[in-house]
């Protein structure tokens, strides 16, 4: 069976084979009738689902999280198989009592979540090549679509209220709302007492964010990545000509000046240098200082404000030919500032000459192996102190890291999932999802036994390559100079639940990257993978799948 790479699992070997993909079909087996073998097929999910409620009174939906769940990939995944393992178990009852008592069952069920102890086992298929687990993004969609429908019906009947019912309500509305106001006023008087509060009574994310980039120390850190301000000052200067002269830049979060005095150097006739943070105060003394007061123009203020008050420096109806801005944070999103420069990018940048500064980025996966570091612990100054490994492997699969890894540790290819043009991209397609696969480098030792792989470390590159100019890049990965960027890593358990790779096996799965729900400038990313190879008749065999979520907090 195979799938398209831009949706779901896929066994062909061509990956360019697109009719075939596109011919090929799936086999949807119904919740409740997969053990009937005189049950067939159902060609589309929404069929298999909709064969559940007319026969046995059971409805997968209804037992699934809002589509707009964090979590809903994982707790579809084991609520699918947790349902499947239970008809098989009691598939000898008539139809009607089967569903009731899945219904039951499933009710029962205390959480479906993946970090809930007795979850994992259900992350195995419970049906090979099952389907409706190779379409959970089409599952998420059938959800959406039942929960409007719900709305759509109970607003339906609103109507046939009476006038003294709706009365009721709309009192019962002006109560919560007078609630809710008495709430927040006092959050706000309760400002002095930080340490009682919970995460969600921390300053908003924005200003948090803001706020912390008024510390010099980040400024140097940024300054002193040589490989990131080295690369900026290569890509401006060497297109002065082909580029920059007689142009007009505009430099969001331009910090301490640096990018705004790059363009000035190459020739811009007007520097536009935004920032929403006091360091603009010593960009401007910079500014002045190194003689370019002149082109370059500084104003505080978020970007988005700025142009909604139309407070930047540009005369009516001119635009911006370059937006150059160094936005990138961890694992290329973290700290979400992307966002903010697209909606200055649509709002001021000249059509169809216009650019990004870089203008193209892309996202790599890739495996590592760091067995030194859970050895260590075996023999300290002759001491063993293995009890510690379990601590330190609880902290580093708590969340995502950052941290400098060695390349030597790298034991796969490193795999492009993604790649941005800057220039057209859309807000919601930063939060994506996309297929990644692995296998061993050719350094390393191809073992009958496998290697274990303990983390998947996230990196990105950067281009500046527009048409006709010089072209200029940077990389974050583990083969390159550290930058301050590092690389992200996510830990799988290196004791209890980790993937091997063996020779001739690969690596294959999605990747999933998206902001956090309750803090925009975080990301949760999930990975879902298998390891397999494939047969000498060429069909995939898959020899052990699982998932891994992580999250970069900020």
């Amino acid at each position: 069976m195979t799938r398209n790479n831009d949706n779901g699992w896929s066994s062909s070997d061509d990956d360019n084979d697109e009719d075939d993909v596109e011919d090929e079909s799936f086999a949807f087996y119904s919740i409740c009738s997969y053990i009937d073998s005189s049950s067939p097929p159902f060609d589309t999910l929404a069929a298999a689902l909709e064969h559940d409620v007319n026969n046995y009174n059971f409805n997968l939906l209804s037992h699934l999280p809002t589509p707009d769940d964090e979590d809903f990939y994982e707790v579809a995944i084991i609520t699918v198989n947790k349902s499947r393992s239970f008809v098989k178990e009691n598939g000898s009852v008539d139809k009607v009592e089967l569903g009731e008592k899945l219904n039951d069952y499933l009710k029962s069920q205390t959480s479906n979540h993946a970090d809930d102890e007795g979850n994992a086992v259900y992350f195995k298929p419970q049906l090979e090549d099952d389907a409706i687990l190779m379409c959970i993004d089409e599952l998420q969609a059938l959800k959406a679509q039942d929960a409007s429908n719900d709305n759509l019906e109970n607003a339906s009947r609103h109507p046939t209220e009476s006038t003294k019912e709706l009365q009721s309500r709309i009192e019962l509305l002006e109560e919560q709302l007078l609630h809710a106001k008495k709430c927040i006023a006092s959050f706000a008087m309760d400002g002095d007492n930080h340490s009682s509060k919970s995460k969600e009574d921390k300053p908003d994310n924005d200003s948090y964010y803001f706020s912390s980039y008024s510390n010099t120390c980040i400024h140097e850190t940024m300054l002193r990545d040589t490989v990131r301000t080295a690369a900026y000052e290569s890509a401006i200067l060497s297109n002065a000509d082909s580029l920059f002269r007689d142009k007009v830049v505009l430099d969001i979060g331009c910090g301490t000046g640096v990018l705004s005095l790059f363009c000035a150097k190459a020739g811009a006739k007007k520097v536009i240098a935004v920032d929403a943070t006091d360091v603009i105060k010593q960009a401007e003394e910079i500014i002045q200082l190194n003689g370019f007061g002149s082109v370059i123009t500084c104003v505080r203020g978020k970007i988005e404000s700025l142009i909604e008050e139309r407070a930047l420096p540009l005369i009516e109806g001119e635009t911006v030919d370059i937006i150059v801005s160094e936005w990138m944070g961890y694992a290329l999103f973290f700290e979400t500032m992307l966002p903010s420069v697209m909606v200055a990018r649509d709002a001021l940048m000249t059509p169809g000459t216009g650019t990004m500064y870089p203008n193209v980025a892309k996202i790599f996966i890739e495996g590592a192996n760091d067995n030194e570091r859970l050895s260590y612990w075996d023999n300290v100054h002759g001491i063993n102190m293995t009890p510690m490994k379990q601590r330190m492997i609880d902290e580093l699969t708590s969340e995502g890291l950052v941290e400098v890894v060695d390349a030597k540790k790298i034991i796969t290819n490193r795999a492009e999932v993604t790649t941005f043009d800057l220039n057209t991209c859309k807000d919601e397609e930063l939060d994506f999802e996309a297929s990644f696969e692995l296998t061993l480098s050719d350094n390393v030792s191809r073992k009958e036994s496998g290697i274990q792989v303990h983390q998947l470390v996230v990196s990105f590159d950067i281009d500046f390559s527009v048409p006709g100019t010089t072209a200029v890049s940077f990389s974050t990965g583990c083969q390159s100079e550290p930058t301050h960027w590092k690389q992200a890593v996510l830990w799988f358990d290196p004791l209890h639940n980790y993937p091997t790779l063996a020779k001739n096996d690969v690596m294959r799965g999605r990747f999933r990257m998206k902001r956090n729900a309750k803090n925009h400038r975080a990301i949760d990313m999930a990975v879902l993978w298998e390891i397999g190879h494939h047969s000498s008749g060429g069909t995939w065999e898959r020899t052990t799948e699982g998932s891994l979520k992580r999250s970069l907090e900020a």
